[in-house]
Parts: C-alpha cells; sequence; structure tokens
C-alpha cells in the first residue's frame, strides 16, 4: 500500500513527480513555466492554466502565455499567496469524450461523470450523472483506452478510499504515449 493522499498540497508535490500516471504538463511555479517558455519552437498560441494546491480553491482556465504572467501578477496582488498556484497546459477540452471521478466504495464503484466536452468544474455544473457497480465498469471499460483503463485500476487498487478524478479525450493527450484519459487528482482529503 502506497502513502495515502490526505492534503491538496501533497497531492500536487506528488502528481508533478508524474506518481499517478499520464498527466497534464506541469510547472509548481511562475518561474520554472517562464524557463520552459524560453525554450525555441514553444508553441505562443499554447494554452495554460493556472490551479490551486487549496482544495475547491479557484481556476484560470484558457490562458495564452503572454497571459499567464498578468494573470499570476492579478491573483497575488489580490492577496492569494503564490506559494498555493501553479501552472499545467490546458488539456484539449474540446476533445473531452468523458470526465469525472471514481472511487471503490464498500460494495461497489462509485462513478459521477458527465460527458459534456468543457473544464470539468464547468462541465459537472452543465451535467452530472452517477453511476455504481458493473454499469460504472462498462462506462469506463468503454471510452478509457486499455492502458488508461489498466493505470485507474491500478490507482484504485493501490490508493485504497481514494477518489481518482480523470479526463478522457477523443486522442492520446498529456504526459505518458499511448493513454487518452489523463489522471488529474487522487484525493483520500
Amino acid at each position: 500500500m502506497v502513502k495515502p493522499v490526505l492534503t491538496k498540497r501533497n497531492f500536487v508535490k506528488r502528481y508533478a513527480k508524474g506518481e499517478f500516471g499520464n498527466h497534464s504538463p506541469t510547472w509548481k511555479a511562475l518561474d520554472r513555466w517562464l524557463l520552459d517558455q524560453r525554450i525555441p519552437g514553444t508553441n505562443p498560441r499554447a494554452l495554460f492554466h493556472i490551479r490551486n494546491r487549496v482544495a475547491g480553491g479557484p481556476t484560470w482556465y484558457n490562458l495564452l502565455a503572454r497571459e499567464v504572467v498578468t494573470t499570476w501578477g492579478k491573483i497575488t496582488a489580490n492577496g492569494v499567496d503564490p506559494s498555493t498556484l501553479y501552472i499545467s497546459a490546458m488539456a484539449p477540452s474540446e476533445k473531452t469524450i468523458f470526465q469525472g471521478e471514481v472511487s471503490r466504495g464498500v460494495w461497489s464503484y462509485e462513478l459521477t461523470y458527465t460527458t459534456v466536452a468543457k473544464p470539468m468544474r464547468e462541465a459537472l455544473k452543465e451535467q452530472t450523472h452517477v453511476a455504481r457497480g458493473i454499469i460504472a465498469i462498462t462506462l469506463l471499460r468503454k471510452f478509457l483506452c486499455e492502458r488508461s483503463y489498466d493505470w485507474l485500476m491500478y490507482l484504485l487498487d493501490n490508493y485504497e478510499g481514494h477518489t481518482v478524478e480523470f479526463s478522457t479525450y477523443s486522442v492520446e493527450w498529456g504526459t505518458l504515449p499511448g493513454y487518452n484519459t489523463v489522471f488529474w487528482e487522487v484525493r483520500k482529503y
């Protein structure tokens, strides 16, 4: 059994190291992100989002590279501690086919999901479904590629009592080739 994830801050530290599998390219802080943006060939039209190390904290979506610094500055000027923020590449939300969160309950799998092609928080506000047991497993097997499904089962097996948050796309995307699903969060808190 692996060490449980008891805080959002602990999760983010482990997430950035790739402990939870395929994820969005992520930078721990603005200075790290700025260093990578100086690499020749960086796409000026790429989108990013500023994420929060505080559970339930706000997220700023769909920022062009030139907007990241100014948005970060506005956020921190309003009193937000910069150590609570980090940056990730914006996933191809328009290619989302399935997303939500799943856990293994006492009796069966519990899946809350949506098929709306938007960032997850927005999508779940627009449409939310719940499935349990064999229906949940059937949906996961239908949408997640084999590698993504196997990795999800690994996470549920090894992070007992945790919830796994994910987004599945119609294309491969993330830090690992061959996956159509990004694992956004593994949490027990």
